[in-house]
């Protein structure tokens, strides 16, 4: 371990912004294992999972994990991960090599909401803005939508909660209380 620092948890709780500032803060290096993953398979993360499925996903996002790890083994980084990384062990296990799993957890309507703004339904029943693992369930509405990402959330939290080495509550706040509250855990 290197005592670096891997930031997990849902969407919208700020591990790109709040890693961002904590590498810079330490001045040492930044990675988002979504970018990196892009990097490899030369698309956008989400059009991979939309295009490829979870499984494919699973092990691109693994690589992407494995890359940051095998080019910074003994160097302090900073790691913001993606919103599901807590249903893939193999990632996790190559991130484990690091140093600290830190959770920073948002209140679960928060990080609905901030999605559900995006989420549009046309007259035909079509969405679009919906994440592409809440369209395999196959809502009929938007209640069903939101319905979906709730549940997830709630198992993801407790599934970050059991990872994490430290959990760190985020408010709806400005970005430098909650930058302070992070660096005052860690």
């Amino acid at each position: 371990m290197n005592n670096s620092i891997v930031l997990m948890g849902l969407k919208h709780c700020g591990k790109t912004t709040q890693g961002k500032l904590l590498a810079e803060n330490f001045s040492v290096p930044f990675f988002d294992t979504d970018n990196v993953l892009e990097e490899i398979v030369g698309t956008s993360f989400r059009k991979y999972y939309a295009d490829k499925g979870p499984a494919a996903f699973a092990l691109a996002e693994e690589e992407a994990c494995h890359k940051i790890v095998s080019e910074h083994p003994d160097d302090r980084i900073v790691v913001a991960t993606g919103g599901g990384i807590c249903d893939n062990a193999p990632a996790l296990n190559e991130l484990r090599q690091l140093g600290k799993f830190v959770f920073l957890r948002i209140d679960i309507e928060y990080s609905v909401a901030r999605i559900m703004a995006k989420v549009k339904q046309d007259v035909f029943g079509k969405f679009e803005g919906a994440p592409a693992w809440v369209m395999k369930e196959n809502p009929k509405n938007l209640h069903e939508v939101k319905e979906i990402l709730t549940k997830r959330f709630e198992e993801r939290n407790e599934q970050y909660k059991n990872i994490a080495d430290v959990v760190i509550s985020i408010k709806n706040a400005p970005i430098q209380d909650n930058f302070k509250t992070i660096l005052g855990a860690i």
